[in-house]
């Protein structure tokens, strides 16, 4: 039942390298939970960088709106972040565009079915309208068949679940990236963070930060509008996220949420960072540049 405790003692003789420990828990109805971790043993330990890591990324990007007013570049930033992710970082890529509320929990649901290794990392991006309700102290996303005055805010996408349906992903390393009014409230304490610059070598570092749980956030907004910016252009926010992606990542070739964060600091809404869920936190979400690998 909820709030128990349980220690078991296994002791499990590992080799040196990469080990991938699951662990799982069913109970008597036969439900299962499933945890994973990657453990690195030997000499190697620190410096350890999987060949065949993978970075995924799904986009949600929605400018048609059956019951709200229409955005104008959504879909086009959606897309443009998506080629930068794939030529310059090596990102798989998905796009969704004008996605329902039940084919955005479908899309998700797709994704809490796969399986990740443990330095794949997966980037969540939406990009489209947002509300807050003072009343309920919620804020959402509005989905292109979300309705207009809905006071009960079934048809929107609570961020609450949001959260708790992204967590639950089994991919050790997630960004949530949220280009919508109103996307800082996915923190209820709309808290802002910022990384300790490692003064090790770029291998260690990134060794480092793909040992650690990432559930980490960035938001175009705490809890107010932001802009869409202007026709056939991109949103101020996602303009900057493409400015800092075509870097990329500077003398090192990693781009770091930190770098990105400071080339948001003069937007005149200033973004948001934080983390969610099961974040640990000396976590981290990188960009490591084709060039560099």
């Amino acid at each position: 039942s909820s709030g128990n405790t349980y220690t078991v003692d296994l002791t499990v003789t590992l080799k040196d390298g990469a080990n991938y420990i699951e662990v799982v828990a069913q109970n008597a109805l036969g439900a299962k939970v499933t945890a994973t971790r990657n453990l690195i043993i030997g000499k190697d330990a620190l410096d350890y960088i999987s060949a065949d890591r993978k970075d995924v990324a799904l986009i949600f990007a929605t400018d048609n709106y059956d019951h709200w007013d229409d955005l104008v570049n959504p879909i086009n930033d959606g897309h443009t972040i998506a080629k930068e992710l794939r030529e310059k970082y090596g990102f798989d890529t998905e796009v969704i565009e004008n996605a329902t509320v039940e084919q955005v929990f479908e899309k998700l649901r797709d994704y809490n079915l796969r399986r990740f290794k443990p330095q794949d990392q997966l980037l969540i991006f939406f990009a489209g309208h947002g509300m807050f309700d003072d009343t309920f102290g919620e804020g959402y996303v509005v989905a292109s068949n979300s309705l207009a005055n809905d006071k009960s805010r079934t048809s929107y996408i609570a961020h609450s679940r949001l959260r708790g349906v992204v967590n639950n992903i089994p991919s050790q390393h997630i960004l949530l990236m949220m280009d919508v009014c109103f996307g800082g409230t996915l923190d209820p304490v709309i808290a802002r963070a910022r990384s300790a610059a490692d003064e090790v070598s770029e291998r260690e570092m990134l060794a480092r930060k793909f040992s650690y749980k990432t559930r980490k956030y960035l938001t175009s907004g705490g809890k107010e509008y932001v802009s869409d910016g202007v026709v056939g252009q991109h949103s101020p926010f996602a303009a900057k996220l493409i400015e800092s992606l075509r870097s990329n990542g500077g003398d090192d070739f990693i781009l770091t949420l930190s770098e990105i964060q400071v080339a948001m600091e003069k937007l005149k809404t200033l973004p948001r960072f934080g983390s969610f869920g099961d974040d640990e936190r000396l976590s981290d979400f990188v960009f490591v540049s084709k060039t560099r690998k």
